[in-house]
């Protein structure tokens, strides 16, 4: 646990150690976030912050700008997107490789995009025997909770398998056409390590929606504070990935 303590906080580190060059190297990024939440304020005032806070409970009627409301999303999306592939680009460039600056190309954000999709699909039909199980313990039990405590160290790993085939995505982002195999291959040394950082990842994220859940997240403020977390948890979970393909990968230190 101790490496995966130290990869979290010099990954943590890295995106708030000078937030002014975090801000630089991902800004289109960020404003095409900024563009889409705007274009979804002025859309749909109202339903932002449940839209925000994923708890709107949402309802499709005639008089919704559609169109508006694809483009808002499309915008917030692709600038995730762009974001996390500009600051995979801008821990891993070397330094004579700086000169085109770190906003990735049309082609390293749909690869980026193609990949992503490929190990939510992997993972997905992973889930479904996983969930079997959970399945037959809440029947059995008739509790929640006890289905719960069954699928959270199930869950637990599926995230580690999923975070030791996901360093195809910072390595498309420099270039480096690395299969599932390889990335399977690369990980191994440090299989204990990643799921040490998933653990990390499970109980912040879990922090994340304890504090969340105080707050009025169906306001506009609230809407707001929800978008501002998810953009520092994505660069910060983005951050770890960097790193981990830096040290299996590059032979990085930490």
């Amino acid at each position: 646990m101790s490496d995966a303590i130290r990869i979290f906080m010099h990954s943590f580190g890295m995106v708030f150690r000078d937030l002014g060059a975090t801000l630089r190297a991902t800004y289109v990024g960020v404003v095409m976030i900024v563009v889409g939440v705007v274009a979804l304020l002025v859309i749909l005032p109202d339903q932002f912050g449940g839209l925000m806070s994923q708890s709107a409970d949402m309802t499709v009627t005639a008089d919704m700008n559609l169109a508006g409301m694809f483009v808002g999303f499309f915008l917030i999306a692709i600038g995730y997107l762009t974001m996390i592939a500009a600051w995979h680009r801008y821990v891993l460039l070397a330094a004579d490789q700086r000169e085109g600056g770190f906003t990735p190309s049309a082609g390293i954000v749909i690869g980026y995009l193609g990949r992503s999709i490929l190990l939510g699909l992997l993972i997905g039909i992973l889930a479904i025997p996983v969930l079997i199980p959970v399945g037959i313990v809440g029947t059995a039990t008739g509790s929640v909770l006890a289905g719960s405590i069954v699928a959270v160290p199930l869950f637990a790993l599926l995230g580690w398998v999923l975070f030791r085939l996901s360093l195809i995505l910072p390595a498309c982002t420099i270039g480096h056409k690395m299969t599932l195999k390889e990335s399977w291959q690369a990980t191994a040394p440090y299989a204990r390590t990643i799921l040490g950082i998933v653990v990390l990842l499970v109980l912040i994220n879990f922090g994340f929606e304890l504090v969340t859940g105080a707050l009025p997240l169906t306001s506009i403020i609230g809407g707001l504070i929800s978008v501002v977390v998810s953009v520092l948890y994505a660069l910060v979970s983005a951050s770890i990935l960097t790193t981990m393909y830096g040290v299996a990968v590059e032979g990085r230190e930490i």
